[in-house]
């Protein structure tokens, strides 16, 4: 008898645990999301100055200045290169009637000036040109907070077509 009342005991204590983990349940709700991950990056590539891009008629000879800059705004590490093109509405860009230089201080002893990255252009004799900005073998490193402006300058020479001209450029990572 005394075995048959501790059964019942302990059902009834068991019975008691299980309606308390059910209301416990029952009383609160369940949070769910979703995500879908794309390709996307944090990174942001602006114009510095002017702040718009350049715009407007530009002379033989003339030389285009100007600033962009690159942010990454998240907080992974991505390895880059920076893609740009120039294009014309012409036939054809004769070879070297474009240069494009970059204004750095590539020893990190405050001595700038510009370096000439004309040799980075592919295309001549198309209607657009093709360059890079970093390494191109290895990219380069844009951490969290990362927020660098490079300043630029582009010439025409008197062998440029009078044509419209076009500037694109992007980030990809390596």
């Amino acid at each position: 008898m005394m075995r048959n009342k501790k059964i019942g005991l302990l059902a009834t204590v068991l019975a008691a645990s299980l309606v308390v983990g059910v209301y416990a349940v029952i009383l609160s709700n369940t949070l769910t999301t979703s995500w879908t991950l794309k390709a996307g990056t944090p990174l942001e590539l602006y114009w510095a100055a002017p702040y718009y891009g350049p715009s407007g008629d530009v002379n033989i000879g003339a030389v285009i200045y100007a600033s962009i800059g690159l942010r990454n705004n998240g907080l992974a590490t991505y390895t880059v290169l920076d893609w740009f093109k120039i294009y014309t509405s012409a036939s054809n860009l004769p070879t070297g009637c474009i240069k494009i230089e970059y204004w750095q201080d590539e020893d990190g002893n405050s001595v700038y000036e510009w370096k000439d990255m004309s040799g980075v252009l592919t295309g001549w004799g198309t209607t657009t040109l093709t360059g890079y900005f970093g390494p191109r073998a290895t990219g380069f490193p844009v951490g969290p907070d990362y927020d660098v402006v490079t300043s630029f300058r582009v010439m025409f020479d008197v062998g440029a077509p009078l044509a419209g001209y076009g500037f694109d450029a992007w980030v990809e990572t390596k």
